[in-house]
C-alpha cells in the first residue's frame, strides 16, 4: 500500500511538473521557445509552392482576387490586371467564379516531392492559405477550401504525407494574415487596424451577398481574428507541421490570438517531442522565439542568430502564363552560398500551373540546383559560418525606394555575385572557400581570410571537391593563395569548392 501511494505521489507530481512546462500564451512564457533548433539551422534550403485559385486566370500573380476589383491602381504591379480581367471574362464574372474551374487534374504530391527532394530541399512544404482566403486543406473552420471545393483535394495532407515519408521536415505557409484587407471595402465600413495596403470604394464591387461573406473578409474584426486563429489551429492539430512559416501582415491580428496560436503550436510539439519553428516577418512576433525572415534578401554581415530569406523559382510567385521566365541555377546557388556564409537559410517558392504541373523551365531549374548540391552539398549543408563571411568587389545594396523595406534587406547585388567573389562556411576542422563562378583553369586566387581574421590558423590540406587533381597552395602576408585545376569539376561555373582542412 505505501508503494502504490508512494508512485501515485510520483505521478502527481510529474503531471504538475508537465503543467508547468507548458507554454502559455504570455510572451515572457513563450520566449522560453528556442526560435531556430539545430535541424532547420542544418537544412540550410527549403521549398514549397504558391497554388491557389489565382492559378485559373493565371495573369498578374497570386494578388489577381484582389487586382481585379482594382479599377484605380497606381502601382506599377498588378495595374493591367482590371482592365485584363473585363477584356477576358467580363465584371460579372467574380473571383469565386474560377473555384469551380481549377480542377488539378494532373496534381501529384510523390512528384512534386520527388522534384523538391531531389532539388536538394530538407524541408518541403505548401501554402496553406493565401490572403485571397481560400485554404488549402479540409476546413471546418472555413467552408472555401480546396477539399470541398475546387478541385476537391486536401493538398495539405497529400504533400505532408510524402514529405514524411521520406524522413525530412515538413512546413506550411500561411499569408491570411492579411486577408481582412485583401479585398476591397466599403469606406469607413470595418472597425479593423489601419492599413496602408488597404483599397476602399463607396461601391466596391466585391460581393456583398452573405454567402460570400467569409471569402472576401467581409466580416467583424473579431470574427476574422477567430477564424485567423481557427485555421491555424486545425493545421497544426490535423497535420504537425514542422515549420509554420508566416508572411507579413500578422501584426494586423490581434496580439491576444497570436499569443494563443504560438502557444498552441509549441505545445503540440511538446506532446509529439519534436522542435518546431515559426518566422516573423516584421514585428508581429518577438525575435526571442521567432526566426526573421526577410524577403529574397541577404543581410550585411554575418547574423548573429539564423535568419531565412525567400525565393521566387519563376517569374512571380504566382504562375504568370505570359511570363514563363525560371531563377537561373547558377544564380541560385550562389545566392545560396552568400546566404548560408551569413548564418541564413533559403527557401524557394514554385509556382505551379492550376491544372497540377510544375512548368519545365521551373523544373530545370530544380534541377540544376540538384546537381550542384548532389556533387557539393558537403560545403552547405550542416554548415556553420566561419569567421568572416566572404571576400569579393560585389557589394550587397539596400535599394531605399523598395516599398517592402519593412519586410526585407539588401538586395541590390544578389544576381550580380560572380567568381571573384568568396564564400567561407566552415564544419568542424574543415573550412569550405566557396568561389562564384569558374575562375578559369590554373587561375590564382588569394582567401584574404587566411591573412587577417584567420592567419594563425594552421592548414593540413587543401583540394577542390570534384577534382582529382592536387592543388597548388600556400600561406602568404595576404592570405591563403590557391590555384584552380587545369580542368573545370562538373557544375563548377555555378560555384567552385575549396575544401581547406585544418589542424
Amino acid at each position: 500500500m505505501k508503494n502504490k501511494i508512494t508512485f501515485l505521489l510520483v505521478l502527481a507530481l510529474m503531471g504538475r511538473c508537465y503543467a508547468q512546462d507548458k507554454f502559455i500564451p504570455e510572451w515572457e512564457n513563450l520566449k522560453q521557445h528556442k526560435a531556430a533548433p539545430e535541424w532547420f539551422a542544418d537544412a540550410k534550403l527549403g521549398v514549397y509552392f504558391h497554388w491557389g485559385v489565382y492559378n485559373v486566370p493565371a495573369n498578374g500573380n497570386e494578388w489577381y482576387g484582389r487586382f481585379m476589383y482594382e479599377h484605380d491602381r497606381r502601382k506599377t504591379w498588378g495595374k493591367d490586371v482590371y482592365d485584363y480581367h473585363t477584356k477576358t471574362y467580363g465584371r460579372d464574372v467574380d473571383y469565386h467564379d474560377f473555384i469551380p474551374l481549377w480542377k488539378a487534374e494532373k496534381f501529384s504530391a510523390k512528384r512534386w516531392v520527388d522534384m523538391f527532394e531531389n532539388m536538394g530541399a530538407k524541408f518541403i512544404g505548401t501554402i496553406a492559405e493565401h490572403h485571397d482566403g481560400f485554404s488549402l486543406w479540409e476546413s471546418k473552420v472555413n467552408p472555401w477550401n480546396s477539399f470541398d471545393k475546387g478541385p476537391k483535394i486536401d493538398v495539405v495532407k497529400q504533400i505532408g504525407e510524402e514529405v514524411k515519408k521520406r524522413n525530412l521536415k515538413f512546413m506550411t505557409t500561411f499569408h491570411h494574415g492579411f486577408h481582412m484587407h485583401f479585398y476591397p471595402k466599403k469606406e469607413n465600413s470595418f472597425l479593423r487596424p489601419v492599413s496602408t495596403h488597404s483599397v476602399t470604394y463607396t461601391n466596391p464591387e466585391v460581393p456583398q451577398e452573405d454567402e460570400y461573406r467569409i471569402l472576401y473578409g467581409n466580416t467583424t474584426y473579431e470574427e476574422e481574428c477567430n477564424i485567423w486563429l481557427g485555421k491555424l489551429n486545425e493545421v497544426i492539430n490535423a497535420y504537425s507541421p514542422d515549420y509554420i512559416w508566416m508572411d507579413f501582415a500578422q501584426g494586423y491580428i490581434q496580439e491576444d490570438y497570436r499569443k494563443q496560436f504560438l502557444a498552441n503550436y509549441f505545445n503540440k510539439a511538446q506532446e509529439q517531442n519534436k522542435e518546431v519553428v515559426v518566422n516573423t516577418k516584421g514585428s508581429f512576433f518577438p525575435t526571442d522565439l521567432a526566426v526573421v525572415n526577410l524577403e529574397r534578401a541577404t543581410v550585411i554581415d554575418i547574423a548573429p542568430e539564423v535568419w531565412v530569406t525567400d525565393f521566387q523559382l519563376g517569374s512571380s510567385w504566382g504562375y504568370n502564363k505570359d511570363k514563363r521566365t525560371a531563377l537561373d541555377p547558377k544564380k541560385a546557388i550562389r545566392i545560396l552560398a552568400e546566404v548560408v556564409s551569413k548564418n541564413g537559410v533559403m527557401i524557394l517558392a514554385a509556382a505551379p500551373m492550376a491544372e497540377g504541373v510544375i512548368p519545365e523551365e521551373q523544373v530545370k531549374a530544380m534541377e540544376g540546383i540538384g546537381a550542384w548540391l548532389n556533387l557539393y552539398g558537403e560545403s552547405i549543408y550542416n554548415t556553420r559560418p566561419f569567421v568572416a563571411y566572404g571576400q569579393g568587389p560585389t557589394k550587397m545594396k539596400r535599394n531605399p525606394e523598395d516599398e517592402w523595406n519593412d519586410y526585407g534587406a539588401i538586395k541590390a547585388g544578389l544576381y550580380d555575385l560572380n567568381s571573384a567573389d568568396i564564400r567561407y562556411t566552415k564544419k568542424g576542422k574543415t573550412v569550405y572557400a566557396i568561389q562564384l563562378g569558374w575562375p578559369g583553369e590554373n587561375a590564382n586566387t588569394v582567401l584574404e581570410v587566411f591573412g587577417n581574421k584567420a592567419k594563425d590558423m594552421e592548414i593540413k590540406s587543401v583540394s577542390v571537391l570534384g577534382s582529382n587533381q592536387k592543388i597548388k597552395w600556400k600561406k602568404t602576408a595576404e592570405g591563403l593563395l590557391v590555384t584552380a585545376p587545369r580542368k573545370m569539376p562538373a557544375e563548377a561555373d555555378a560555384a567552385l569548392v575549396y575544401k581547406i582542412t585544418l589542424k
